[in-house]
């Protein structure tokens, strides 16, 4: 079922859920910069969505932009060891081929 949700959200949106999820599990993450990832995830497993995820094409894009907006103001907590465990996730649930662009991964501040 996870490899079906994961097909239709799309790369995107999973690679950025996965990034919010590995910051939140480490312990360099202040208490106010968890607290925004768990609601950022919290909006996007919660049901009654802004746009409801059954509608085609549309259906997820409440949930990337929430994401978006929570790792914006997170990205420089975003460690190679962080990119490296969501890479290889992406290739686990994706395929072996998967490559992201820049942006999507960005580059600690650290």
């Amino acid at each position: 079922m996870l490899q079906r949700v994961c097909s239709k959200a799309g790369l995107d949106l999973v690679s950025r859920a996965l990034q919010l999820y590995y910051l939140a599990r480490s312990p360099d993450i202040p208490a106010w910069a968890k607290a925004s990832i768990f609601a950022a995830l919290g909006y996007l497993v919660v049901t009654p969505d802004a746009v409801p995820d059954i509608t085609p094409v549309l259906g997820f894009v409440d949930d990337l932009a929430v994401l978006t907006s929570a790792l914006a103001g997170l990205s420089g907590y975003v460690s190679p060891e962080i990119r490296a465990k969501v890479l290889l996730k992406l290739q686990e649930w994706f395929g072996g081929d998967v490559e992201l662009p820049l942006e999507n991964l960005p580059e600690s501040k650290t």
